[in-house]
């Protein structure tokens, strides 16, 4: 392995004229003991500022590097696929030959690469590297990538780049075995199998328990609750079905008479829980626990509907402080997707600026302040569109059902023109992010290539 010990040489004829500057790159060359370790960043997202990219070169020449690295590369990488071993592949071709050959990557190379929109991660090396350092094997590029995740996540770029570079050198660090041994095994069934029939009957005990604790929590606000909308029922509906502005359309008005169906079941149901009572048995109120969580849910849902009828009815008889408060909501959230899209797309931006100006200019004293704001409603929804496309690409895996008008994070115009608010998208995205990173956390490095490139290492999600 190389000493400790690197010497930095700068650029002039007085210190050999090492240092070598490139665009959008930077390279320093280092002479040690057996030779020259080129340090080079490329940073073509750029997401490194300057003292950054000092970070870089001053840790990486730390690093006991096996003899066979010549140079370690730092890329950056913006707007790529899913599969950040093709984005390499690709921008190495187009921008630096030089560490890349036909089959594999050139002799002596290091590269470290972070992607993002997609947020991705790799570490590639030649096959000179690769005999060295083990980087070929999965279980190395699993630990090198797993070592980057989670200082990637944290917003910590050039911690996780240096730390990436750190585990290609150091053959000790692979992905954890979380796999027993057939010994290991065949050691504890037996022991398993002496306490599963304990462990069953604790966790029947424990879940009626438990399902029996939430049957008196729910039974006791339904009846509670219960008696505080019943008497207000007929006044909401006719309410509910005096709404004329665009935003109440059918969808709205089918959503209303769902939960207006399930709150008059609720009597219904209370008579089949007659002689129900606080003193009552776990077993009872389990057994009664269905019944108990339909009247919980239409009684909590009809006053969350109520809550919003009155606020779009309040909002269509010129009620102006509840103009003004829809209005600054809803400028709050277009600003939120503005700023969240980052000028991505200058079509998109303007188009949110010019959404935001006219909330601006719409006075809640408007005559024609309903027709307006649907109006406002209706153009967000098609600019939430183009929002959409400028999110991470990740796998969909939560579901896209919009809120009803009896959810609590329903909004005044939700389902107009297929609306939803830019806050509602936002944590969906989140969500699909969150179940993407836990799920690359959890499996492999991706190793392959689509052209059928046989480079050493491999890349992952972060």
């Amino acid at each position: 392995m190389r000493p400790h010990t690197l010497t930095k040489t700068f650029s002039g004829l007085a210190a050999g004229a090492l240092f070598v500057m490139a665009t959008p790159a930077f390279a320093q060359d280092t002479m040690t003991d057996q030779g020259v370790i080129e340090v080079s960043v490329l940073d073509t997202a750029d997401k490194l500022a300057a003292s950054d990219e000092d970070f870089l070169k001053t840790d990486t020449l730390k690093i006991d590097f096996p003899e066979e690295v010549t140079s370690v590369n730092y890329i950056t990488l913006s707007g790529g696929t899913e599969n950040i071993n093709d984005d390499v592949e690709k921008y190495l071709r187009a921008e630096q030959p030089a560490l890349i050959q036909e089959d594999s990557f050139a002799p002596g190379v290091v590269i470290i690469a972070v992607g993002f929109d997609p947020n991705t991660m790799g570490a590639y090396a030649g096959n000179d590297v690769a005999a060295a350092t083990g980087i070929a094997e999965q279980a190395r590029i699993d630990g090198i990538t797993d070592s980057m995740r989670p200082l990637l996540q944290d917003g910590k770029t050039t911690l996780a780049m240096v730390e990436g570079a750190k585990s290609v050198a150091d053959t000790s660090v692979v992905a954890e075995d979380t796999e027993l041994s057939a010994g290991w095994v065949a050691g504890i069934i037996g022991g398993v199998v002496v306490l599963v029939a304990a462990i069953a009957t604790w966790a029947v005990g424990h879940e009626r328990k438990k399902k029996a604790s939430a049957a008196r929590e729910n039974f006791d606000y339904a009846q509670r609750n219960y008696g505080e909308v019943a008497p207000d029922l007929d006044a909401i509906n006719v309410r509910a079905h005096s709404l004329t502005s665009p935003l109440a359309n059918d969808e709205l008005r089918r959503q209303w008479d769902d939960v207006h169906e399930r709150f008059l079941e609720v009597n219904d149901i209370f008579g089949r829980l007659e002689g129900l009572k606080a003193s009552s048995s776990d077993k009872d109120f389990a057994r009664a626990s269905d019944d108990i969580s339909k009247a919980h849910t239409a009684v909590k849902q009809m006053e969350k509907a109520q809550e919003n009828i009155d606020t779009l009815y309040n909002m269509e008889h010129g009620d102006e402080d509840v103009r003004r408060r829809e209005l600054n909501q809803l400028r709050e959230d277009m600003q939120e997707a503005r700023l969240d899209i980052n000028k991505k797309d200058s079509l998109v931006d303007s188009t949110l600026g010019t959404l935001i100006s006219r909330v601006e200019q719409l006075a809640p004293t408007s005559p024609s302040f309903m027709d307006e704001y649907a109006r406002l409603i209706r153009d967000y929804a098609v600019a939430l569109r183009g929002v959409e496309k400028q999110l991470k690409d990740v796998k969909r895996t939560t579901d896209r059902t919009a809120p009803a008008i009896y959810d609590d994070n329903w909004r005044v115009g939700t389902g107009y023109n297929s609306f939803v608010p830019y806050y509602m998208i936002s944590t969906w995205h989140a969500a699909d992010v969150s179940a993407a990173s836990s799920a690359s956390s959890s499996g492999s490095a991706n190793t392959s290539f689509s052209s059928g490139f046989s480079g050493a290492g491999g890349g992952s999600s972060w």
